[in-house]
């Protein structure tokens, strides 16, 4: 980041020329001095902006198994069912019951 501020303040200097020079508005005088002060300023504070992503980043991170209250829909472990699984079940589910129905046909007539 401060690389990047560095060449953005590089090519500032350059494409305004000498920093003592008179800005086109007519205005004010800047100072090497005033330059200066004013990158050291857009420095620290790209850097605080870094440092306050960075700790919102871990905080981000601590949340993520905290469950929360605001959550709302269906859980997170949901199975899911396609028709190859249906089908297997619901022939083990006739299968068992003819099974059940064999057995007791057995039974009554023994």
């Amino acid at each position: 980041m401060n690389r990047i501020l560095t060449g953005l303040v590089l090519a500032a200097f350059l494409g305004l020329g000498s920093v003592a020079s008179v800005q086109a508005s007519g205005g004010s005088l800047d100072t090497q001095a005033e330059f200066e002060a004013r990158a050291k300023k857009a420095e620290a504070l790209s850097e605080r902006v870094r440092r306050v992503n960075s700790y919102k980043e871990k905080v981000a991170k601590m949340r993520i198994g905290q469950p929360t209250l605001e959550r709302r829909g269906p859980s997170l472990n949901v199975p899911e069912l396609d028709p190859s699984a249906a089908g297997g079940a619901l022939a083990l589910l006739i299968g068992g019951a003819l099974v059940l129905a064999d057995r007791r046909k057995r039974i009554l007539s023994a």
